[in-house]
């Protein structure tokens, strides 16, 4: 009874570990990681669920308080996501409305637009990223516009009714836009529904879309479809994308644009 109950601690260990490094798993990406039947995933999910560390959504988890690991996983950006949030600033033009989506790599982003763009004098910028935002006031000479509602602390982002309002009424030449997953038979995904619901309004008010993923990314579905694969054009990634990645953005007509080349 001991040893099995030992086992049964390490997979919780194992998957609070993956929890905690990406912020949502999928009961059936968890299976075949750890070699284990779905439904002992599912029991071990539940287990934690009654412990207050996680909860559970229909086909996997999302971590609690992650607006915690937000900012844990922002303090430790990946020297991809910083690659890929430097790379996107060589995309601003004068003159531009652009929207910074909520995430790690577009706060890089901004990080890098705040330590100055001498080619950029004039530059309207929204967003619905709290972080985002906080990066940027103070720090820039561009027009900033925060769009309000909810705040959606697992994100620290706004979403709901009013924010969808203010979007509607943009007019948006180009929208960075960051996932959670992105895969040739899902497309880019996202680990919450209500974020994905506000990704969708901004691309419905977008010339063009470019997406700020680093290739960690490539291969992982996060719960809630964004776009198709092929519902952009450009994309920013560092040099790690998989061969396969790097066919399938082929196939889908998308722009590989290297971090590194930038």
């Amino acid at each position: 009874m001991a040893d099995r109950d030992h086992l049964a601690d390490h997979r919780l260990e194992l998957i609070m570990s993956e929890l905690s490094a990406r912020g949502e798993c999928r009961t059936r990406q968890l299976a075949q990681q750890f070699q284990l039947s779905e439904m002992t995933v599912r029991r071990d999910l539940a287990e934690l669920e009654t412990r207050g560390l996680l909860r559970r959504v229909h086909g996997g988890a999302v971590m609690l308080n992650r607006d915690v690991e937000y900012a844990r996983r922002l303090e430790l950006a990946s020297a991809q996501k910083q690659q890929v949030g430097r790379a996107a600033t060589r995309l601003l033009k004068s003159g531009q409305t652009v929207y910074l989506d909520a995430g790690t790599t577009a706060c890089e982003m901004a990080r890098a637009i705040g330590q100055g763009l001498p080619q950029v004098t004039h530059l309207n910028i929204v967003t619905h990223g709290i972080s985002i935002a906080t990066e940027l006031a103070g720090r820039t000479p561009y027009h900033l516009q925060l769009i309000g509602g909810e705040v959606y602390q697992n994100a620290l982002s706004t979403v709901g009714p009013v924010a969808l309002a203010q979007i509607a009424d943009l007019k948006i030449d180009l929208f960075f836009m960051g996932a959670g997953g992105v895969d040739a038979t899902q497309g880019w995904s996202n680990s919450n529904h209500v974020e994905a619901v506000i990704k969708r309004a901004v691309i419905a008010r977008s010339k063009s879309v470019c997406a700020i993923c680093d290739s960690a990314k490539w291969g992982q579905q996060s719960f809630a479809p964004i776009l198709p694969l092929a519902g952009l054009r450009r994309w920013i990634v560092d040099r790690g994308l998989a061969r396969e990645g790097v066919e399938a953005a082929r196939v889908a007509a998308i722009t590989l644009t290297y971090a590194e080349d930038l």
